[in-house]
């Protein structure tokens, strides 16, 4: 019958000893208690061998260690009270009376906890970084067996991987255990151990690491909050843009630089801000977030309502004015950043900032000039170009008539401009200098950016022919002759060529004619006729007879004047005689140096001599 009996000792470090009774060996009879042995280095060791026959000389153990000799006894102890010899193989041995020695050996293993159990992350130095493989060691110091060393690797409380040694070796060594990791965005707070334990039975030995933190870097992904924008003009708007990244993402923008845009950004993001939006605004903006691991962009486009894109391309001269087959030079530059500027010709590129030609003989050229500016992308301004050239000749003439004209009819005058151009800024006069001399003139008018060129022709003269145009003025319709006294009837005309002039009237009318001038003696129609090639005028004057009543009207009014002369002349004669001829008193007359009311004429001297007025008498 064989049972197993469960011992614990300590001995500075819990040992599990293995004790078994009954026969251990077939052929001989040693029992060893116990049958195995785990001990810890430099820990006491006893071991008990006993036999159960009796015929032998005796029995001992055998070792580098606590050895005996042969003792003629049922069972020998080996003891050992510090035990640190790593490589100890002991043997029970037994001598029987007859036949051969036996013997039984002990497994003893010795131990040793390590030294120490640490972690570490190799060839790192600072931060990890998301996606890319890193190996982390477990060193275990000074630790034996190694083929009872079982290593564990921890990710927080899960067990990631699990490593044994095959390694026969007893003495102490130094062992490592490597687990490989690619660490992933937000696993800052991830930390990795590793345990070092001796499985030696029921009671392992088990010795943990320090815990491994790692900070992770990642780069910035998913730009947040950035979207289109469409605004009103002159309203205001805002773009966020905001990433997770590890180190905190830096932010910049790419834009059409604008001076109404504005930009701030803090530790979680940034906020372009656009005040009164214009057509300045219009394109596309790209927010940048970056760290010292790689960048994230996006883009948005902003509209603005009610405005149109703008091209900041400038160039200098924006319009031209070039007579054909002369030089030509115009530059293109830009008011911003600009990515790439070149001028077209059609399909011809031209990759400089400078358009130049020394003859130009291309009436239909269209250059432009094109650039690619950030955040607004492609755009191109055209060169308003005016190719121009003088006429070689214009002259005027008479459209589908020859010989002289005649008044009043239509004709057509024809100006030719022989080789000119452009047509739409040509302006055509036709000038009227006397009546019978015409003239073209071409007016090239290229203003305000160009000349301004006039070529006229040579004089067109005509000759015109018109209808007779009789004097009215000098022949009224109507006219009256007293009897007695005759009236000349002035017939004059003008016209081409030059006209004739006829009276016509009664035969039987006593009239005289000279030069065209008809004198009529009595009343009557009289007809005043002009005649050319063109055409017959006239005019017909109703003569009418009044009588002449001059004379006695003439004679009343002498009448008139003599009567009111006579009755004047008798008025006055008598006043005169009633106040200048009365009768006067010359007594007691004094002289006086003051005149009174009277002088009388002394001699024809003025005397003064005083009188006294009689009383006149009545009459």
């Amino acid at each position: 019958m064989c049972e197993i009996i469960f011992c614990r000792i300590f001995l500075g470090f819990p040992v599990l000893l293995w004790m078994a009774g009954g026969p251990t060996h077939a052929t001989c009879p040693i029992e060893l208690n116990p049958p195995r042995l785990v001990v810890k280095y430099g820990d006491s060791v006893s071991v008990n061998c006993s036999t159960s026959a009796t015929d032998h000389e005796g029995m001992g153990w055998e070792a580098t260690f606590g050895g005996t000799g042969l003792e003629k006894v049922n069972f020998v102890i080996w003891n050992v009270e510090n035990l640190t010899d790593w490589t100890i193989q002991p043997k029970c041995y037994l001598t029987p009376n007859e036949g051969e020695q036996c013997s039984e050996m002990f497994p003893v293993i010795l131990y040793k906890t390590p030294d120490n159990v640490s972690v570490s992350s190799q060839s790192i130095s600072g931060p990890m970084v998301e996606g890319t493989e890193y190996q982390l060691q477990c060193d275990i110091r000074n630790v034996a067996p190694l083929q009872s060393l079982v290593v564990r690797w921890y990710k927080g409380n899960e067990t990631v991987k699990t490593q044994t040694f095959n390694d026969s070796t007893r003495n102490p060594e130094d062992v490592s255990s490597t687990f490989n990791i690619t660490p992933r965005r937000f696993e800052d707070e991830v930390k990795y151990r590793c345990e070092a334990e001796l499985d030696l039975g029921p009671l392992p030995s088990v010795i943990s690491s320090q815990t491994l933190n790692f900070a992770v870097y990642f780069p910035p992904q998913n730009i947040l909050e950035l979207r289109d924008t469409e605004v009103d003009v002159g309203s205001p708007t805002g773009l966020n843009c905001s990433s997770n990244g590890n180190p905190r993402p830096e932010y910049s923008w790419t834009y059409h630089r604008a001076p109404n845009v504005k930009l701030k950004n803090d530790d979680g993001g940034s906020l372009l801000t656009i005040e009164q939006a214009t057509g300045e605004n219009i394109g596309y903006y790209i927010c940048h977030a970056s760290n010292t691991l790689g960048k994230a962009s996006k883009k948005a486009r902003v509209s603005v309502r009610g405005a149109e894109p703008v091209c900041p391309i400038k160039l200098i001269p924006e319009s031209v004015v070039v007579e054909y087959g002369s030089p030509i030079s115009v530059s293109c530059s830009n008011t911003t950043s600009v990515e790439e500027i070149y001028w077209t010709t059609g399909p011809e590129v031209v990759n400089d900032t400078t358009w130049s030609v020394l003859e130009l003989l291309d009436w239909d050229i269209r250059p432009g000039c094109k650039a690619t500016f950030q955040g607004i992308g492609r755009c191109s301004k055209p060169l308003h170009i005016t190719v121009y050239k003088i006429p070689d000749n214009v002259s005027i003439s008479v459209l589908r008539h020859s010989g002289p004209m005649v008044e009043g009819t239509e004709y057509q005058l024809q100006c030719d401009i022989q080789s000119i151009a452009p047509l739409r800024n040509l302006v055509v006069k036709c000038r009227d200098d006397d009546g019978a001399q015409y003239r073209c003139r071409a007016e090239l008018d290229l203003r305000p950016e160009g000349p301004q060129h006039t070529v006229t022709s040579k004089p067109l003269s005509l000759t015109v022919h018109y209808k007779p145009r009789i004097n009215a003025s000098r022949l009224p319709l109507r006219m009256p002759v007293f009897r007695g006294y005759p009236e000349e009837l002035v017939c004059e005309a003008e016209g081409y060529p030059q006209p004739r002039i006829q009276w016509l009237y009664d035969p039987a009318k006593h009239v005289s004619e000279a030069g065209g001038n008809l004198t009529v003696f009595e009343a009557g129609l009289y007809n005043c006729t002009a005649t050319n090639d063109v055409e017959t005028s006239f005019i017909v004057v109703e003569v009418v007879l009044n009588e002449d009543y001059l004379p006695l009207i003439a004679g009343f009014v002498a009448f008139m004047v003599v009567v009111i002369s006579v009755i004047f002349v008798f008025i006055y004669s008598i006043y005169y005689k009633n106040t200048k001829m009365g009768r006067y008193s010359l007594k007691k007359a004094k002289l006086s140096s003051t005149p009174n009311g009277n002088v009388a004429q002394n001699g024809g001297l003025d005397t003064p001599l005083p009188m006294t007025k009689l009383s006149q008498p009545n009459i």
